[in-house]
């Protein structure tokens, strides 16, 4: 995920290929896009809240499930 933030800029669309459950369980499915705005990074919890035209999606470092998503973005999304 990291590099993959870096590769995110406004307006960029991404593509979900594995399905995931954000920080508040909230289901991101296989097959959805959405088009990054932004995100805002909270140093505390190692939190991150993106911003897309389609909705938000929050994940942090604090949870196992989120940090392996981040760690393995490839897995889950790919640029479109």
């Amino acid at each position: 995920m990291y590099q993959f933030l870096n590769d995110l800029v406004e307006n960029n669309k991404i593509k979900v290929i594995k399905e995931f459950k954000d920080f508040d369980n909230q289901i991101i499915p296989v097959g959805s896009e959405w088009t990054f705005e932004k995100y805002d990074y909270f140093p505390y919890d190692g939190g991150y809240t993106f911003y897309f035209k389609e909705g938000t999606m929050r994940m942090a470092e604090i949870s196992d499930a989120d940090y392996y998503v981040f760690i393995h973005a490839s897995e889950y999304f790919v640029l479109l």
